[in-house]
């Protein structure tokens, strides 16, 4: 039969001019592409590289020389000349959380029904002041208002406010300050309105004092109560004028960045203008896939509940003639784990050198899921009623359920340990309504990687087949500066340079064989293509000059797959995305230039010329 079908394929051309054949019986390619580079990614090491494409529909129809692909080709296909230029799969950023917005509305500033920016200032001083002005500008009694703090504030004020700084500017309107999405200050109207709406008086995540009182101080499972069933949905002129414009152009970038799958934890609001641009129209400014990681569980004290309702929605799709362009690759949970310049900082299992408390007052880290902060609780240290009160038992219950867990944010040794141990754990569980996953448990963000993580990683080898990690090298190479505090390299000034070389370990990973990928982040500015992280990758030169710990680089096909093969792979999606193999989806990109070839300090600037998703142009230069 495969004999039959390759002489079909061979002979095809002929045939169509010789026999009035209908086009469903056999068809010629739609585009081919010839005589290129095509980076196929096919396999995890010495991957094929050809000349030519031929694309039918939404799929890659063949691959190989381009003497073979141009015989595929008929009167109405598409020829384009690579001219020697790259052909890729297209790139996968699975830190694309903000792709469309509302991604992270659990913390976003909101008032008056639209989404606002962060709240800021010169000083601690003047953030509070704007925020008496907006309150006494926009605030009404008993309407809800949310803010959300600039990161680099966050750890001066949760030591220099608390409950009565709100309840001063705000007696009547509840007030919730986001020091970052698990962490947050609240006033006793915000409280009481929480509380009336069903969140539990008891609940561990409400912090009060020896005396009983309320502190103003909220965790995880608070805040996400807060932000959600408090929180109300923007308004319709919002979604309108602000988020689905927004995405269209975000979605468009993405596109002309050769970004042809966009993934991370999302809303349900981001769901439905997923849903809009599917339906509006004709579909296209939905210009390429974006896969969520539904937020319903994230920090839910009702996860059960949730559960309960929806039952398991994984690989629902939204398709059209280019294939699923939304797909639900899971569900996402809160993040154990802060940034180095978070107040809740790195979960490490190696303290800090420095302290610096107006950046972050620990040594090893807030545990997000523990509300740490002031419960002083690491996971291990949680009474049976206290576990149940945490992400670790939604983990536990959407494997029960069959959900897998993604975009979850993890960036410390400690948290990565944690989150392949719950991960184990709730495989061991009994009583599960699936018994196996269709697509990973996935985490986000993992820089810190030290001795005792490979050796439980390596202890647990179940874990290979069911765990899958991201790492950010934005963040693990490129060290964030606190400028508004005046700290540069808050890694180093935190961990020490030796802290720092510790970060992003892409060539031990490799070798270890840890399943990771490179995340690529929302296209923010117009410097930061697929191949600024494979330049960042295969030379680890930072935007401060230096270069972190040398002996870590990828080689170049290395950093290529590690952008969409293997990213692919970190979403469960590898029998459709990822490579260029006859029968995926005919997700390709060219670039401008040869990547394997061109001058390493020229790498970076290599951008697409041609982005294709499911065999329909999605972004064309006009110097293609």
């Amino acid at each position: 039969m495969k004999l039959i079908g390759l002489l079909l394929l061979v002979v095809a051309p002929t045939l169509a001019q010789g026999q009035d054949l209908p086009e469903e019986v056999i068809r010629y390619a739609d585009i081919v592409f010839f005589n290129g580079q095509v980076l196929t990614a096919d396999a995890d090491k010495s991957f094929t590289v050809a000349e030519a494409v031929a694309v039918r529909d939404e799929n890659i129809l063949a691959v190989g020389t381009s003497a073979r692909i141009l015989r595929l080709a008929g009167p109405e296909t598409r020829r384009i000349d690579l001219r020697g230029r790259s052909l890729t799969p297209g790139f996968i950023y699975s830190d694309g959380d903000n792709s469309v917005p509302a991604g992270d509305i659990l913390k976003d500033s909101q008032w008056g029904g639209f989404t606002h920016p962060h709240l800021g200032g010169d000083t601690i001083d003047q953030a509070l002041a704007t925020l008496s002005f907006i309150v006494d500008r926009e605030g009404a009694a008993g309407v809800p208002m949310f803010f959300n703090l600039s990161d680099s504030w966050a750890s001066v004020a949760m030591q220099s406010w608390d409950i009565t700084t709100f309840d001063e500017i705000a007696p009547e309107i509840p007030i919730a300050v986001y020091l970052d999405s698990s962490y947050a200050l609240l006033n006793t109207a915000m409280i009481d309105l929480a509380i009336d709406k069903g969140f539990p008086a008891d609940h561990f995540h409400l912090d009060r004092d020896d005396n009983g009182n309320y502190t103003g101080r909220a965790g995880a499972q608070l805040v996400g109560f807060v932000g959600r069933e408090v929180r109300p949905w923007p308004s319709a002129a919002w979604f309108d004028e602000v988020a689905v414009p927004d995405a269209v152009q975000t979605l468009a970038k993405y596109a002309r960045h050769g970004v042809t799958v966009a993934t991370g934890h999302m809303s349900a609001p981001t769901m439905t203008v997923l849903n809009r641009l599917f339906h509006e129209g004709d579909g296209r400014q939905l210009a390429v896939r974006v896969y969520p990681g539904l937020d319903f569980l994230r920090q839910n004290p009702e996860g059960e509940r949730y559960l309960k309702r929806i039952g398991n929605l994984v690989d629902f799709s939204l398709t059209d003639d280019r294939g699923p362009m939304v797909t639900i690759v899971g569900a996402s949970v809160g993040p154990h784990s802060g940034s180095p310049d978070a107040a809740a900082s790195l979960l490490t299992i190696e303290p800090k050198q420095t302290v610096i408390p107006e950046l972050s007052p620990n040594t090893h880290g807030f545990n997000r899921w523990t509300a740490q902060w002031f419960t002083g609780l690491g996971q291990g240290d949680l009474n049976e009623l206290q576990q149940t009160q945490t992400d670790y038992h939604n983990v536990l219950l959407a494997r029960q359920h069959g959900w897998n867990v993604t975009g979850v944010h993890n960036m410390g040794s400690e948290a990565i340990r944690l989150a392949m141990q719950n991960v184990a754990t709730a495989e061991r569980q009994q009583n599960m309504y699936v018994k196996e996953l269709w697509r990973p448990q996935g985490f986000d963000h993992n820089i810190d990687w030290i001795p005792e993580v490979f050796e439980y990683f390596n202890a647990n080898p179940e874990l290979r087949d069911i765990i899958r990690f991201g790492v950010s090298l934005n963040t693990g190479i490129n060290q964030r500066d606190a400028l508004p505090l005046g700290i540069e390299k808050v890694i180093e000034a935190q961990w020490g340079r030796e802290g720092l070389e510790r970060m992003a370990p892409l060539r031990m990973l490799l070798d270890n064989g840890i399943p990771f990928h490179i995340e690529g982040s929302e296209p923010d500015d117009d410097r930061r293509y697929p191949t600024w992280y494979m330049h960042l990758a295969v030379t680890r030169i930072s935007k401060h000059g230096d270069v972190v710990a040398p002996d870590q680089v990828l080689d170049r096909e290395e950093a290529l797959l590690a952008l969409t093969r293997w990213a692919a792979r970190f979403i469960g999606a590898s029998d459709t995305l990822g490579s260029i193999e006859p029968g995926k989806l005919a997700d390709l990109v060219i670039l401008d230039g040869n990547i394997m070839d061109v001058a390493i300090e020229n790498l970076a600037e290599l951008k697409p010329v041609l982005t294709l998703v499911g065999g329909k142009i999605a972004y064309e230069s006009t110097s293609l």
